[in-house]
């Protein structure tokens, strides 16, 4: 069955977004005062915007051959690095999440309108405001296992190492056609942008291996989303 958390709320981190926009705290490389303060008039415009909400699903793992993980109902996942992450793991938790439409439809305005600054700004925000929407969901899963004495593995999202972005399907045909408030396109791109979907495992042994980052299980050294 699909869940779904909705009204909660969500606080933007301003140090992230200046990162996000290039600018540094360090040796005074950060944002001078009049961009600062249009960061902090973006931000306070951004929370009217933002619609955080998730949805989830919690499946069983049948079976795992490298590089298949097979779930109930037949639902196959592709990936060697995740096979091997959740190799120890008894079920995995599917999820959508997104902030919604408002902000993207603003950001396409103030551009329309000539406002590329301003543009830039909010849609960083939003960046920041979808990470910190899963982020709840993931810690909402933790508390979740942790009354159940288990234990969960970090997220993973199509597109990232080797599972591929085609793979969007098998997570939406999951969500067996609930109402998530996202679309997925032909090319397998979440609408709105400000969209993350994924998976996360669970598991009740092994639980060393399950808090361990799936880059440990890949190659691919200069990735700049190696953690």
């Amino acid at each position: 069955m699909v869940k779904a958390i909705k009204s909660f709320k969500i606080q933007i981190d301003k140090d992230k977004v200046c990162r996000s926009l290039g600018y540094c705290s360090a040796n005074d490389r950060g944002p001078n005062s009049s961009i600062s303060s249009l960061i902090d008039q973006e931000i306070e415009e951004a929370y009217d915007l933002i619609q955080p909400s998730c949805s989830y699903r919690i499946m069983d793992i049948r079976r795992v051959r490298h590089p298949r993980v097979t779930l109930e109902e037949g639902l196959v996942i592709t990936s060697e690095v995740l096979s091997w992450v959740l190799l120890p793991c008894q079920k995995v938790v599917i999820f959508v999440a997104s902030i919604g439409r408002s902000l993207e439809e603003r950001v396409s305005q103030l551009m329309k309108e000539g406002h590329m600054l301003k543009a830039t700004i909010l849609d960083a925000i939003g960046s920041e405001a979808a990470e910190k929407t899963i982020c709840y969901l993931q810690d909402t899963i933790r508390g979740l296992a942790n009354l159940d004495d288990a234990e969960i593995t970090l997220r993973y999202s199509p597109g990232y190492c080797d599972w591929d972005i085609t793979q969007q399907r098998a997570i939406f045909r999951a969500m067996n056609s609930a109402p998530l408030g996202v679309n997925l396109t032909r090319e397998c791109l979440m609408v709105p942008r400000k969209s993350v979907s994924g998976v996360i495992g669970l598991g009740w042994s092994q639980k060393r291996r399950l808090r361990l980052s799936p880059c440990r299980f890949c190659t691919k050294q200069d990735c700049k989303n190696r953690r």
